[in-house]
């Protein structure tokens, strides 16, 4: 019986010891830096939209995706400029939204709003 207390003992004394505070706290994500949307440029088949880079914290990956009135356009870029093609937007307001994530559940979002005349 002896042998089962020490045994017991020392299983729980290393179970303490091994055990850290640091374990059961998740990680803390930053979300990406804010970062700016401008239009740019028409074409022959759309507008040029351009923004800044959006930079994160914690020094993952940043990606975009767009958004045209609600729906998206593209994601996963990883670069900084988009021509929408002219037959997706509506006449009169148009509301672009470019979201910068991380992969991680950090996300940043900028839009711009622009008027077009049919």
């Amino acid at each position: 019986m002896n042998i089962f207390k020490a045994l017991f003992l020392t299983c729980l004394t290393l179970l303490i010891f091994n055990c850290n505070s640091d374990d059961d706290q998740p990680s803390a994500n930053s979300n990406p830096s804010n970062f700016t949307v401008t239009e740019g440029d028409s074409t022959n088949t759309g507008i040029i939209f351009n923004w800044t880079a959006s930079v994160d914290p914690d020094n993952q990956d940043v990606v975009y995706a767009i958004y045209l009135n609600g729906d998206l356009i593209i994601e996963n870029l990883n670069i900084l400029t988009y021509i929408i093609e002219y037959n997706l937007f509506l006449s009169g307001e148009n509301t672009i939204l470019v979201v910068a994530t991380d992969g991680f559940g950090g996300i940043t979002e900028q839009e711009i709003i622009i008027n077009l005349q049919s």
